[in-house]
């Protein structure tokens, strides 16, 4: 029977992270235009999410309780990372989506920095440049459209991509060592706790059946990313992990070509293009990227 390696299977969970939240954007944007917003959103992922994982750790027969020492690590997983979801909609509120975008993944340049910093892998030139050309990749396929500007949209994005650079950082020292299932039903928790209170008047539930469609499928694209993400934060480093789902923004790109029939200029094209083919070339070179 074939069986994958751990270093192998993280890398699927993490394509598979990927593949789950590029999928959201094309729902979401589906969802909103029936009357939906991202507040109520945000409520049916966290709820259904803490159900959904909930009901598996009863299934399973797992306990709920989490190790003392790793309670603290965890409910701070939980709050800034609903906290990053939170600040990235009050960016897109303000500057546009492909800016605000660009600004949260700068995460995977911060987590790469970080692990240099602390000595978890080399410096070496060709490791800087896989990310940056990575990046670059993304600068095209985001360039599309007109661009707004909002010095308070900036920071709100800025503080989501910091927020998602610490979730990888401490999920992959936390993941390896607590049950991922247990780890997501915990951080959705959290994040259902957090958002309860922002829910006073702003619930908007879609007009039309496309909308609640769409919802549903947005809750479970989410349900499938956040449970890979810990998975393959359990099995890989965060620089690893965090490249990987660089390739989130351009499933989303091409999503919202295929079943949204927007456009998608040469330069956009070329953009894809480059993300993709680094992120093949990662996954070709075991120390590409960790």
């Amino acid at each position: 029977m074939f069986k994958l390696s751990q270093r192998n299977s993280g890398m699927v969970f993490a394509l598979m992270t990927a593949c789950g939240l590029g999928g959201i954007t094309t729902q979401a944007k589906i969802y909103y235009a029936d009357g939906g917003n991202a507040l109520t959103l945000m409520l049916a992922r966290f709820a259904i999410s803490s159900l959904v994982f909930g009901l598996f750790l009863l299934i399973r027969r797992e306990q709920f309780k989490v190790n003392l020492k790793q309670r603290l690590p965890l409910i701070s997983i939980g709050i800034v990372w609903s906290g990053a979801m939170i600040f990235y909609l009050m960016a897109v509120e303000t500057i546009s989506v492909s800016l605000a975008v660009l600004i949260l993944y700068v995460y995977p340049l911060l987590v790469l920095a970080y692990s240099i910093f602390k000595r978890q892998l080399s410096a070496s030139p060709g490791l800087i440049a896989l990310f940056c050309a990575t990046f670059l990749g993304l600068y095209l396929a985001l360039s599309g459209g007109s661009i707004t500007v909002d010095v308070k949209g900036i920071l709100f994005a800025a503080l989501a991509s910091c927020g998602a650079a610490y979730t990888f950082l401490c999920g992959a020292r936390v993941a390896p060592v607590m049950s991922p299932l247990l780890m997501t039903f915990w951080t959705n928790a959290v994040g259902l706790l957090m958002i309860i209170p922002l829910m006073v008047d702003s619930l908007a539930l879609p007009t039309a059946p496309p909308g609640l469609i769409a919802l549903i499928l947005a809750t479970a694209f989410y349900l499938v990313a956040i449970l890979s993400q810990f998975e393959a934060l359990a099995r890989l480093p965060a620089s690893r992990a965090a490249f990987l789902l660089n390739l989130e923004p351009v499933i989303s790109i091409l999503l919202a070509y295929l079943v949204l029939n927007e456009t998608l200029s040469v330069i956009q094209a070329s953009g894809v293009i480059l993300v993709i083919s680094t992120i093949v070339l990662s996954l070709r070179f075991k120390s590409a990227t960790a």
